[in-house]
């Protein structure tokens, strides 16, 4: 990943996902993932690392490869998030070994 994350924390009690773009299949980042349910944001302080820049925090989050439009910022609970659009990304989970 070309972006590391200045606002990163280690979250307890998650794990990996590594998430793509569904049309070209492009990694998009890293992302801590808490819970079983569906990923829907992407929550910026939860972010490992992305292909993506995450200073300054754009509009809407676009594919780096295809440029398809995945995401768009918007606040949750008063940080900041991605709210992925349905069927555009894919996610995989990943082992913390993966990483080095």
């Amino acid at each position: 990943m070309n972006y590391q994350n200045p606002y990163r924390k280690k979250v307890k009690n998650s794990h990996l996902l590594l998430v793509s773009c569904q049309v070209c299949k492009a990694d998009l980042a890293i992302y801590y993932k808490v819970g079983r349910g569906n990923l829907i944001k992407l929550q910026v302080h939860r972010i490992h690392s992305a292909n993506f820049p995450l200073q300054p925090l754009a509009k809407a989050l676009n594919c780096p490869e295809c440029g398809q439009q995945v995401a768009s910022l918007a606040d949750y609970k008063g940080k900041p998030c991605y709210f992925l659009f349905r069927s555009l990304t894919t996610s995989r989970r990943i082992s913390s070994h993966d990483l080095a």
